[in-house]
């Protein structure tokens, strides 16, 4: 199964074939940002205080082989509303610390590993592609995903033949 958060409007996203079980998370229709309140990790672990259809993500993603991320490219990072829905996510890791590659990451909640793949779409110049790619990476390393690839699309046509 595939966990699948994306900011596309609902005509482009009915022109791209995903597969039957395939989990679709439209981060434009997310209304609550994380508060940073933490109870996804300390009161009610892994579901987010705010009772939507987003609360549970942390489950789907446990239930994924792979998670999809689709975004415009803004400035080198997610789309605001594609970045919304991945700190609503934050309950699929657990509140301590670890070392990795140097650094201090969080400690994974599940022994399951995604593969993480990133489809940014714009007009995105290289400076945009270099802080763009760091981010993916330092995220996959945060989720403790070793598999991560990252794609630069022009435009939704673009996106829509690669989707698969």
């Amino acid at each position: 199964m595939r966990t699948i958060i994306h900011d596309l409007n609902d005509k482009d996203l009915f022109d791209i074939s995903f597969y039957e079980d395939d989990k679709l998370v439209s981060a434009v229709k997310c209304k609550n940002a994380c508060r940073g309140c933490f109870n996804c990790w300390i009161r009610h672990p892994k579901k987010c205080v705010y009772d939507d259809e987003y609360s549970n993500l942390t489950e789907s993603l446990k239930q994924s082989d792979e998670l999809l991320l689709i975004s415009k490219c803004r400035y080198g990072c997610f789309s605001t509303y594609t970045k919304r829905v991945l700190e609503r996510c934050i309950g699929y890791v657990l509140p301590y610390f670890t070392m990795r590659e140097g650094s201090m990451h969080h400690i994974s909640r599940y022994k399951n590993k995604l593969k993480l793949k990133v489809y940014f779409y714009g007009n995105i110049d290289s400076f945009d592609k270099e802080c763009s790619y760091d981010l993916v990476k330092a995220n996959a390393l945060n989720l403790n995903i070793d598999d991560f690839q990252v794609y630069y699309l022009n435009d939704i046509e673009e996106l829509k033949k690669c989707i698969h």
